[in-house]
């Protein structure tokens, strides 16, 4: 009989070490918020928290008409937002970043992916209702299926009331 050919080695699976959370906090984003927390403990992994200041799509539904007070207001709300996000991560043992971005969100999200090389993305969703069905651009999350490939895409809802 021939030589045993010894089988090639195991390789260990590539960890999940970085984590992108989109917070806005709504309830979608709280599911998020609590699922990347769970996911980061069970996975060893940091997170980085985005807080999007989407002032593109909002001067568009003002008809251009939104006041820099109203800029500057947009940006307040989301930094409380983001640092809401970092101290419950932080409260819970789990290194965290917190990241404002301006722009689209699908834009301001694959960009911040790209750059920082994360592994998963984890973002709150709730389905339009009535007009907003056919009015709203497609969820975040479709664009970012297709823009950020490399990376896992966790999508939270909340069950409706």
């Amino acid at each position: 009989m021939g030589d045993l050919i010894p089988p090639p080695p195991i390789s260990k699976m590539s960890s999940l070490s970085r984590m992108l959370l989109v917070y806005d906090g709504t309830n979608e984003a709280n599911a998020a918020l609590a699922r990347c927390a769970s996911l980061s403990r069970a996975l060893s992994a940091k997170v980085d928290v985005v807080a999007i200041v989407d002032n593109v799509t909002v001067n568009a539904r003002a008809a251009g008409l939104l006041s820099e007070l109203a800029h500057q207001r947009l940006a307040e709300s989301a930094h409380r937002d983001l640092q809401r996000a970092i101290d419950t991560l932080t409260d819970e043992g789990i290194a965290a970043r917190g990241y404002l971005r301006f722009g689209r969100a699908a834009d301001a999200i694959a960009a911040h992916a790209s750059t920082t090389c994360v592994d998963m993305i984890v973002v709150g969703y709730r389905a339009p209702t009535g007009f907003a069905r056919w009015w709203r651009e497609p969820p975040v999350h479709f664009d970012l299926a297709e823009r950020v490939p490399g990376a896992a895409l966790v999508v939270v809802t909340v069950p409706s009331t």
